[in-house]
């Protein structure tokens, strides 16, 4: 066998959502030292009922030398609201070379409500040349700040195909200021770039701004098609408002063997409801 044929089967059995015996697969993948094997059982353990042990998975490789794991440790240590273990990962792995951990430490101290850290941080990472920064910071100043005229500078100077990350968070901020057809034409153009979780976005603003229920739910379901992160979380939000309680349910329940953890907090709440 190749030194990946185990973690390959692991994630084909995600995959097919059998969980538990990709867990059981990369388990030997690890014991194995196929290399992959570390990252790959701990996204699978998040689609368990314990997806805590992802956490002590990463620790362990890092402790053998895998510093290259430190930022995914950060961000399943957020997901899992252990702040302070996510902080000291993100920061490890900045002080190990990762620029692109830069980004995801931005957007840990935005969900900390720590704005201006965020802030700096982001506009450290976009002059680093980060392509997903840009777009953070306008929705850093937008949404947190609430400071629609300072997003808009920053999404229209760091606009381009090269960034494509910045035409949604600028098109909802065009449709907060009321310029609907500049918004509808950012959305459009960041569908044709592939940008990052469009189909969600452009779904909330065809729900919010336009009203449009039917179309907005095509697009929700657009993202479930493409894989988009947190695509269960946001369709069952969308369902729930509409009061199809059964299929947003069944949504949710996929997206959380599939790690999201948002969808477990939306489940929570379903199952007190």
């Amino acid at each position: 066998m190749s030194k990946h044929d185990l973690t390959s089967r692991g994630v084909e059995l995600r995959h097919e959502d059998r969980h538990e015996e990709a867990v059981r697969t990369l388990r030997e993948a690890l014991l194995a030292g196929e290399p992959e094997a570390p990252r790959e059982l701990a996204y699978a353990l998040l689609g368990t009922e314990r997806p805590r042990e992802a956490l002590k998975v990463l620790k362990r490789a890092i402790k053998a030398g895998r510093v290259d794991l430190y930022s995914l440790l950060g961000s399943l240590a957020a997901e899992l609201g252990e702040a302070k273990a996510a902080e000291k990962a993100y920061r490890n792995a900045i002080a190990n070379g990762d620029v692109e951990a830069l980004n995801d430490f931005a957007v840990f101290l935005q969900d900390e409500e720590r704005f201006d850290e965020a802030r700096d941080v982001l506009v450290r990472s976009a002059d680093l040349g980060d392509v997903l920064a840009p777009g953070n910071l306008v929705v850093l100043y937008s949404e947190d700040l609430d400071d629609l005229a300072a997003a808009a500078e920053v999404g229209e100077r760091y606009l381009g195909p090269e960034v494509p990350g910045v035409y949604a968070p600028l098109a909802a901020v065009y449709a907060r200021l009321g310029r609907l057809g500049e918004a509808e034409s950012l959305f459009r153009q960041a569908i044709e770039l592939n940008a990052p979780r469009i189909n969600q976005r452009y779904a909330r603003f065809l729900w919010h701004h336009r009203k449009e229920v039917a179309a907005a739910e095509e697009e929700f379901w657009e993202g479930f098609n493409h894989d988009e992160e947190g695509w269960s979380s946001a369709l069952g939000e969308f369902l729930l408002s509409q009061g199809r309680v059964s299929e947003a349910r069944a949504v949710l329940e996929r997206g959380l063997t599939w790690g999201d953890l948002a969808a477990r907090d939306l489940l929570d709440e379903l199952n007190r409801g």
